[in-house]
C-alpha cells in the first residue's frame, strides 16, 4: 500500500491550506456591493454549496435573456485568482508555511487572458447563447474551478456592464506512483504557467528491470494562439505503452494543433496531428525483432464547416437545429515492422489511409447543477440531439472498401431532474458490393436525481447498458472484447473474440457535504455485468461474468488535481491466471460529460 503515498502527503499538505482558508471580504469590489451582486460575489469565492441548484438545474443561458440586444459599455474582469483566497487582509494574521508556499508557486491568471477569451467586446450586443456558450467555456478551462458572466442594466442609457468573475486552481500538480522498490513514476505539471493560461508537464521513470533504468518525459500545450483559439501541443516520452504488448518500451514524438468548436456562432472547427512512435526492446525480450518490433508514421487532418452560423442571431432560439459537414484524412504508415509480419499478414500492423465525409444535424445546450461527477462545483450538463451521417474510402494492407456508417446521440433533462443519454451507432465497410465488418452499437445511461439523505448526505444513482453486435467480420477489424470501455475495462478477457456483447452497470454514489482539510469524500458501490458470445458461435455458448464491489472517491475542487479514487473489486467468475479480486488507487482521475456533438468524421469504435 505504499502506491502513492508521498503524492496523498504533498496533496493533504497543500490542501491544508485550502481547507482553513477563509474568503475575503473586503478586497473584492462585488462584496461591497449590495442585494444580488454581493450574493454573486460571496457564491463565487466561497464554497457554499447551492441547494437550489443541486435540486433544480437551470438554463445557462436563462440569465442573459432580459438583456437581449443591448449595447454593451464596459466589460470588467474580476481579479479572483487563487492568491485572494489563500490571504485574509482583514485581520492582518501572519500567514503559515503552507499560506507562504501556495503563494510563491501559484500565480493569478492574468486578465488579458480571460480577456482574450471572451466572444464579446465593448460595443456589441447581448446575445444570451452567445454569452451562455462564452460561460461555458470559460468553465472548461482546466485552470479555472468556476466562471460567471454578470449582467449589470443602465436604465438611463439601455447599455449594459459586463462583469466576467473567475476563480482560479491552484494550478500545478504533482503525482507519486511507487508500485514497489523497483519501479516508480513521477509528474509534475502545470495548466496555468506563469498565470498565462498554458500548459507545461514533466514525466519520470524509475524501473530496475527496465533498460535504460531511467526514462522521461515533457509536453507543452500553448493556449488560444493570437486570440485565434487554436491550440498546439507538442511532446515527447521514451516510455509509453507499446500498443502490441503494453509495456513501457515506446518511444513518442508529436505535435498537434486543434480548433475545439467553441459556440454555435463559431464558423469552423478542425485539428491536425502528427506522431511518430519507436518501440525499443527495453525488457531484453528474444521475440522483439521478430515478432514485437515497430515505428509508426501516423498523420491526421480534419475540418468542420457550421453551416448558418451567422443567421439571426438577435432572434435566434436555442431549439434551432443547426447543420454541420466534416472532412477527414488520415494516413498511419508501418515504417518498421516484426520479421515475421514483412510477408504474413497482421492486422495489428496493418498500414491504413483514407478520407471520411460527415454531415451533421444537431443542437445542444446547457444546464448549470452540481454533486453529478464533481464535488460541488458547478457542472455543465448537455442536452440536445445530434444526428449525423458518415461515408468515405478506406484501405488498410492494401485492401480497398467503401465505409458507411450513422450516429445518433439524445439527452434529455427530464422533469423529475433526472438525466438520460441515448447513443446509436452503425457502420459497415463495402467491398466488391458485399458488405463487412457491420457494426451496431446501442446504449441508454441515466443518473437519477438526486436524494437528500439528512442534513450533510446526498445520493445519486447511474445506470446503464449497452449493446454490441458485428456482423459478417473479417481479419481486418478486431472483435469485440471483455476489457472494453464498452465493456468491464478493469477485467482480463477470456483469450477469444466475441461477436456480440451486452454490458449493464449500475452505481450509487454518496456525496458528503463536510470538509476535511479542503476535501470532501463520496463512498460509492457498484455491480455489472457483461454477457459476450463467442465469434460465430450460437448464443447458448454466451458467457457471462460479473463484478461486485465499492470504494471511496476525495476531491478537492481548488486543485488541479483530477479525483483520487480507491476501488475495490469482486469477480464471483475469471479466466485462468487473474484473481477473482483487485484493489486499485488511481490519481488524476476526470469524471466528465460528453460535451460537444461536434466531433470529427469517425468509424464506429467498439471496443
Amino acid at each position: 500500500m505504499r502506491k502513492y503515498i508521498l503524492f496523498i502527503f504533498l496533496l493533504l499538505f497543500i490542501a491544508n491550506v485550502f481547507g482553513q482558508v477563509k474568503p475575503i471580504s473586503d478586497t473584492f469590489f462585488l462584496l461591497k456591493k449590495k442585494g444580488l451582486l454581493k450574493k454573486l460575489g460571496e457564491s463565487i469565492y466561497t464554497d457554499t454549496i447551492s441547494e437550489a441548484l443541486i435540486f433544480n438545474p437551470i438554463k445557462i443561458e436563462n440569465p442573459f435573456k432580459a438583456f437581449t440586444g443591448k449595447r454593451i459599455r464596459t466589460i470588467s474582469i474580476a481579479k479572483s485568482g487563487f492568491y485572494t483566497i489563500v490571504h485574509d487582509t482583514i485581520d492582518g494574521k501572519k500567514r503559515n508555511l503552507g499560506e507562504l508556499v501556495v503563494d510563491f508557486f501559484h500565480k493569478n491568471t492574468l486578465p488579458k487572458v480571460i480577456r482574450n477569451n471572451l466572444f464579446f467586446k465593448e460595443g456589441d450586443k447581448v446575445l444570451p447563447l452567445l454569452f451562455s456558450d462564452n460561460e461555458l467555456f470559460l468553465r472548461q478551462q482546466p485552470f479555472l474551478r468556476d466562471a460567471r458572466i454578470i449582467i449589470q442594466n443602465d436604465s438611463l442609457s439601455n447599455m449594459v456592464d459586463v462583469i466576467v468573475l473567475t476563480r482560479d486552481v491552484f494550478s500545478i500538480g504533482a503525482s507519486i506512483n511507487i508500485n514497489n522498490l523497483t519501479k516508480g513514476e513521477a509528474t509534475l505539471r502545470d495548466e496555468n504557467l506563469f498565470g498565462s493560461g498554458n500548459r507545461l508537464e514533466f514525466t519520470g521513470l524509475y524501473e530496475k528491470d527496465r533498460n535504460p533504468n531511467n526514462a522521461f518525459g515533457a509536453n507543452f500545450t500553448k493556449r488560444n494562439i493570437g486570440n485565434t483559439f487554436i491550440n498546439w501541443t507538442t511532446g515527447f516520452k521514451n516510455y509509453s505503452n507499446s500498443f502490441n504488448t503494453g509495456r513501457q518500451e515506446e518511444n513518442i514524438v508529436f505535435t498537434s494543433l486543434n480548433k475545439p468548436l467553441i459556440s454555435r456562432y463559431n464558423s469552423w472547427t478542425g485539428a491536425a496531428s502528427i506522431t511518430v512512435s519507436t518501440n525499443k526492446n527495453a525488457y531484453s525480450d528474444n521475440r522483439f525483432d521478430e515478432f514485437l518490433k515497430y515505428k509508426i508514421l501516423s498523420t491526421d487532418l480534419w475540418a468542420g464547416f457550421n453551416i448558418g452560423f451567422k443567421r439571426k442571431k438577435e432572434t435566434d432560439s436555442e431549439k434551432r437545429l443547426r447543420h454541420f459537414i466534416g472532412l477527414r484524412t488520415f494516413y498511419n504508415d508501418f515504417i518498421v515492422v516484426p520479421n515475421a509480419y514483412k510477408t504474413e499478414f497482421n492486422k495489428d500492423y496493418g498500414d491504413i489511409n483514407g478520407f471520411l465525409g460527415s454531415y451533421s444535424l444537431y443542437k445542444q445546450n446547457f444546464y448549470k447543477s452540481n454533486f453529478i461527477y464533481g464535488f460541488g462545483r458547478i457542472e455543465d450538463v448537455p442536452e440536445g440531439l445530434n444526428a449525423t451521417l458518415v461515408g468515405g474510402y478506406v484501405n488498410k494492407h492494401g485492401i480497398k472498401r467503401t465505409y458507411i456508417g450513422a450516429e445518433f446521440d439524445a439527452s434529455h433533462m427530464q422533469k423529475n431532474k433526472s438525466f438520460t443519454t441515448y447513443i446509436f451507432r452503425w457502420g459497415n465497410f463495402l467491398n466488391k458490393n458485399k458488405v463487412e465488418d457491420a457494426t451496431v452499437l446501442f446504449g441508454v445511461n441515466k443518473f437519477s436525481k438526486i436524494f437528500r439523505m439528512n442534513q450533510y448526505w446526498r445520493n445519486r444513482n447511474f445506470y446503464g447498458i449497452n449493446f454490441t453486435k458485428n456482423l459478417n467480420a473479417t481479419k481486418l477489424n478486431e472483435p469485440l472484447a471483455l476489457e472494453s470501455n464498452y465493456g468491464l475495462p478493469y477485467l482480463i478477457g477470456p483469450g477469444y473474440g466475441a461477436d456480440t456483447r451486452t454490458t449493464l452497470k449500475f452505481e450509487s454514489v454518496f456525496y458528503n457535504l463536510k470538509k476535511f482539510i479542503g476535501f470532501r469524500f463520496a463512498p460509492f458501490v457498484f455491480s455489472d455485468l457483461i454477457l459476450l458470445k463467442p465469434t460465430l458461435l450460437e448464443t447458448a455458448k454466451t458467457n457471462g461474468y460479473t463484478a461486485f464491489g465499492g470504494g471511496l472517491r476525495l476531491r478537492n475542487e481548488n486543485l488541479v488535481f483530477g479525483t483520487i479514487e480507491l476501488r475495490g473489486y469482486y469477480f464471483p467468475r475469471i479466466n485462468d491466471g487473474v484473481k477473482n479480486w483487485k484493489v486499485e488507487l488511481i490519481s488524476k482521475l476526470q469524471f466528465n460529460f460528453n460535451s460537444n456533438f461536434i466531433r470529427r468524421p469517425e468509424f464506429v469504435t467498439t471496443n
